[in-house]
This record gives structure tokens, sequence and C-alpha cells, in this order.
């Protein structure tokens, strides 16, 4: 069984007689520790859900914004 090691680029297994990664294309001259490459997929993954759920409060601000200028127009029409 061949010894595996992981990519501390993409975090992906992979087999030790590689040189490269077969996913991503980065080197894999130095061997990465299983922590480092958890750690790595950990911290892009609350990366990209960071972005996620900054994308979904904007969408909610706007979402408020209309409503509001929905608000005011139809009190400002009630007023009249």
């Amino acid at each position: 069984m061949d010894e595996v090691k992981f990519c501390s680029y993409c975090g992906k297994l992979t087999s030790s007689c590689y040189s490269y990664c077969p996913w991503c294309g980065k080197s894999l001259v130095h061997k990465s520790s299983v922590s480092d490459a958890l750690n790595s997929s950990l911290n892009k993954m609350e990366k990209i859900q960071m972005e996620d759920r900054l994308h979904e409060l904007e969408k909610l601000e706007t979402c408020l914004d209309n409503l509001e200028e929905e608000i005011d127009a139809f009190l400002s029409k009630a007023s009249s």
C-alpha cells in the first residue's frame, strides 16, 4: 500500500509517489501534516461561508430598503 499525503493547497489526499497534486497541479515536494491540511481546508471553508453570509445580508438589506421605500410611498399617498 502506498503512503499517502495531503496537498497543502487543495487539501485532497494524494499518493506519496506523486510530485504534483493530480487535482490542483501544485507541487507536493514538502509534506504537510494532516492537521495542517485540515486547518487549511477548514479555513478556506470558513472564508467561503462568511462570504455567503455577507452576500445574504446584502440581499436582505436591499429587500428592507425596498420595503421602506414602499411604506413611505404608501404613507405619503394615504396622508394626501
